[in-house]
């Protein structure tokens, strides 16, 4: 009860339309999952374990992974989705860079030269390692509110007296998280109707295209060829590219800011955010929440 109490406070200064919502969509990383370590310890620790004959330093690899993502993601945007090479493909060139990057860094690579101090045997042995890190149950978890708030839509929805509510997920990550990652954290796909993620797609947020993939998904689980773009919510962490991306397409939005979280990094910072009818501060202000919790406890006053 306090908890309830104390979500409402904060929850009734938003200026969502929840009574008109039939739909949610969720961003994942950052807002469904973090990754159970810090990235740059994953890799530090894969140079280790693949004894890797110059090993960079956590700070080296720190540099490197941020220098490398970036440019990787500029390039060949959507995880390969855009340039038309698979996901694995894609992080192979990355993987690669970020190593390239953390040893020049550490003043052991010249790669202006043409020359690397790893053999190729050598990095297929790093890269896989890292691959088989992030496509395993020890890269990922479920962050805690997440589950708060999944489990309280699953009670609200054996009520009679609810409304159908479907879910699914808009998020700017490989298909590997859609086929992979989510079912093998306790099958987390099957609370899901639909999946849109921008490899597959071809666009990433905060792009139309990936959150009308979405909506038109959200149509055929509602069966509603007229559904509304306002019937639909969309959650996620990033302010380009959830809340400005959804609030420009005609979806409702909540940008949760998990900018305190320890397990939480932000990426893809250099996205230019698209403008939307009454964009202010205020506006981002009103509808900026910090736990998922606090989208639990709206939807129990909606009912």
């Amino acid at each position: 009860h306090v908890l309830i109490t104390a979500l409402s406070s904060s929850t009734t200064k938003t200026s969502l339309d929840i009574s008109k919502i039939r739909a949610i969509s969720f961003d994942v990383t950052g807002t469904l999952l973090a990754t159970k370590e810090p990235v740059i310890k994953s890799y530090h620790d894969a140079a280790i374990w693949a004894q890797l004959p110059t090993l960079p330093t956590h700070n080296d690899f720190k540099s490197g992974f941020g220098s490398a993502f970036r440019e990787r993601c500029i390039e060949s945007p959507c995880f390969g989705g855009v340039e038309g090479i698979s996901g694995r493909e894609w992080w192979i060139a990355t993987v690669r860079r970020v190593l390239d990057f953390a040893l020049q860094n550490s003043g052991e690579n010249n790669t202006n030269n043409n020359e690397r101090y790893y053999t190729e045997e050598e990095f297929q042995r790093y890269f896989r390692r890292v691959y088989q890190h992030f496509g395993s149950p020890a890269g990922y978890m479920v962050l805690e509110d997440a589950e708060s708030l999944l489990s309280t839509i699953e009670t609200r929805a054996s009520s009679s007296s609810s409304k159908e509510l479907i879910l699914g997920i808009t998020s700017n990550t490989p298909i590997r998280h859609m086929e992979s990652i989510l079912p093998m954290l306790d099958n987390l796909h099957d609370k899901f109707s639909w999946f849109t993620c921008s490899q597959e797609v071809g666009h990433e947020k905060p792009a139309g295209e990936i959150f009308d993939d979405a909506y038109q998904k959200a149509k055929f689980w509602l069966d509603d060829p007229d559904l509304k773009k306002d019937e639909i919510l969309h959650i996620g962490d990033s302010y380009t590219c959830d809340y400005c991306g959804a609030k420009a397409y005609g979806f409702q939005a909540l940008l949760l800011d998990r900018s305190d979280h320890p397990s939480v990094t932000a990426y893809q910072d250099w996205l230019k955010a698209p403008d939307y009818d009454g964009k202010s501060l205020e506006d981002v202000e009103r509808n900026t929440i910090t736990s998922l919790e606090e989208v639990a406890c709206l939807l129990m006053l909606s009912n």
